[in-house]
């Protein structure tokens, strides 16, 4: 199964990790713009995960670093979902 992977790694093409490295970096934009968890299902969130996972790891070490930051700012995000409704002006005061 790994070197299946592997193998698929190593045939993408420069233009093919260019695009898939672009889509993964305007994801991470704006996880970080978004100052709150910005889905209103979090099965929503869970298929953007799974999408920036699979396309991450067809990037290998650079994409382990992409993920990092990912995980990072879904964690941000997921701990203001318990934090006061900041998404109302005025709310949390």
């Amino acid at each position: 199964m790994f070197a299946q992977d592997d193998a698929e790694r190593n045939t993408l093409s420069g233009s093919r990790r260019t695009t898939i490295r672009a889509r993964l970096e305007a994801t991470l934009a704006e996880l970080e713009a978004a100052p709150v968890f910005p889905w209103r299902d979090p099965l929503d969130a869970v298929h953007v995960e799974n999408r920036f996972e699979r396309d991450a790891g067809m990037l290998g070490e650079e994409g382990a670093r992409l993920w990092a930051r990912f995980d990072k700012e879904m964690d941000r995000l997921h701990a203001t979902q318990h934090a006061p409704d900041l998404r109302e002006p005025g709310s949390g005061s």
